[in-house]
């Protein structure tokens, strides 16, 4: 059996019959077959056709066509346009009708609106050659450049193999492969617009879904597409972080310089609404012997410098470290306030390698659903890293860079090493850093002499240590509950201590 093209359906299907017949004739079948002709007369070549419109999901418009005596059909200045599901195959056979009488269909000024490329299906004619704007057909290959929201692609489009056509399965089935030199993608959530360079697609457009895979540099995921909800999922298996990383370097400037080992598996869904916004939500995830090398300088383990803020919030630097006056080493800090650290900041810091990629993936999650940051999922490994490195802008490419330089912190200095640098360096309030000017100034103690309820409230100061100042610090008043929830996660303290501390009010020393 022959195919039979697309563009057929300008509705010439019947026409066999009727091609010798006064054009009259000619505009009643058209009509018939649901096309509008403005006007038909004979013409040097055969019948000439004016203003036919079909419509459809697709629409198709022809200035004018020519049924030559040839045998040959000619369009010109055509025009495919419109959204939505793409039609399904045309009906007609090769041996009736029209399409056994027509030997070739050539095209002139072909434009392609919306998103018409699933329209390409159906059944093709022996000879073709459609040229038009950024679109060009051979035989039954289409190559078409798309000038897409994110950035141009060229698309080609093909039918498919007999044994590519996926069993149970209706509608056309298309070869659909496309690249790009780079896609701007929208990510407010990111901070800045996604930059992703040489991306490139190749799979089976069938039943209204594209398959196959997507890469982008050394990155390669399997790929399912539904086309009318715009949503994508994508599939990472073993693929190595640092070539995910490295699609990431116009906004991760860490990545270029950081050594990365490991390899993440995984899958996120991926949809592109309407306005050009994008939105994520990721399942599964895994990372499997993650390392990083190359950004924590020997400094960390002797004296080095940091930016905070003053007591008024202006930006300050300030220097810190072992080898320095006024760090205290983990075993003069004692045993109750890294217990309440540990237990309001982050319950599993002994057992996780730097981060929790679960913690991270809801908070993600949510983070999506919502439109903004709100949770961030950082353990206290993280929180290190942004205090040392990082500012504390909410976005996803501060997550991103504070993964890598967690990572090479926990390898570095190990875990007592993180949380005695994290005990020394942390905020507790306006121009108060570590934890024995903390000590000091609310207690008048040092760090070892704290009580339990003392040290649970210093913990529990640490997401919003100014605000805490002026509300609990200055009014006399401490958070309570919140300290006593705090006392029951200690769990390293025992059972009769902590319930004695409960019983107990915090009572600041001016």
């Amino acid at each position: 059996m022959k195919k039979r093209w697309v563009f057929t359906a300008i509705g010439l299907t019947g026409l066999g019959a009727a091609i010798l017949a006064a054009p009259p004739a000619v505009v009643a079948v058209a009509g018939a077959n649901g096309v509008t002709v403005e006007q038909a007369d004979w013409c040097p070549t055969g019948v000439c056709l004016h203003g036919v419109t079909a419509p459809g999901l697709h629409e198709l418009k022809a200035a004018h066509v020519a049924i030559d005596w040839d045998r040959s059909v000619r369009l010109v200045d055509v025009t495919v346009s419109g959204r939505g599901a793409a039609p399904t195959a045309i009906g007609g056979s090769s041996g009736s009708g029209w399409i056994g009488w027509v030997r070739r269909v050539t095209v002139e000024a072909l434009t392609l609106e919306g998103t018409p490329l699933p329209a390409l299906s159906g059944e093709v004619y022996p000879e073709r050659h459609l040229v038009g704007k950024d679109v060009t057909v051979e035989g039954d290959v289409a190559d078409a450049r798309l000038d897409t929201p994110y950035g141009p692609v060229h698309a080609r489009v093909e039918p498919c193999g007999q044994s590519a056509v996926p069993a149970g399965t209706a509608g056309p089935c298309l070869t659909v492969d496309a690249d790009a030199d780079s896609l701007l993608l929208p990510a407010p959530l990111l901070g800045a617009p996604l930059a992703v360079p040489k991306v490139r697609a190749n799979g089976v457009y069938n039943d209204g879904r594209w398959t196959g895979t997507v890469g982008a540099l050394a990155v390669t995921a399997r790929a399912t597409v539904d086309v009318a909800s715009t949503t994508a999922t994508f599939t990472l298996s073993a693929v190595p972080i640092a070539d995910v990383y490295a699609l990431l370097q116009g906004v991760v400037p860490e990545a270029s310089r950081a050594h990365i080992l490991g390899s993440v598996d995984g899958a996120f869904a991926l949809t592109l609404h309407a306005d050009g916004g994008v939105s994520v939500a990721v399942t599964d995830p895994a990372l499997t012997a993650f390392h990083v090398d190359g950004l924590v300088s020997d400094d960390v383990r002797d004296s080095f410098t940091y930016v905070t803020a003053d007591a008024s919030g202006a930006p300050s630097s300030r220097t810190a470290g072992p080898s320095l006056p006024g760090w205290l080493p983990l075993g003069r800090i004692g045993p109750v306030l890294p217990a309440a650290i540990v237990a309001a900041e982050d319950s599993t810091f002994y057992t996780h390698p730097g981060y929790d990629l679960q913690s991270m993936v809801d908070a993600a999650n949510e983070n999506d659903e919502r439109g903004v940051v709100h949770r961030g999922g950082s353990t206290l490994t993280q929180q290190l890293a942004k205090n040392l490195y990082l500012d504390g802008t909410r976005t996803y490419v501060r997550k991103l860079r504070e993964l890598l330089y967690a990572v090479n912190l926990e390898g570095r200095l190990g875990k007592p090493g993180v949380l005695e640098t994290y005990l020394n360096v942390v905020e507790f309030g306006p121009g108060i850093y570590g934890c024995e000017a903390a000590a000091d100034r609310y207690f008048l103690k040092s760090p070892s002499g704290l009580l339990p309820e003392e040290a649970a409230w210093l913990a529990s100061v640490l997401p919003s240590p100014t605000a805490a100042w002026a509300q609990q610090y200055q009014r006399g008043r401490p958070n309570m509950a919140r300290v006593r929830a705090i006392l029951d996660n200690m769990i390293t303290l025992p059972e009769a201590d902590r319930e004695a501390a409960k019983g107990r009010e915090v009572h600041f020393v001016r």
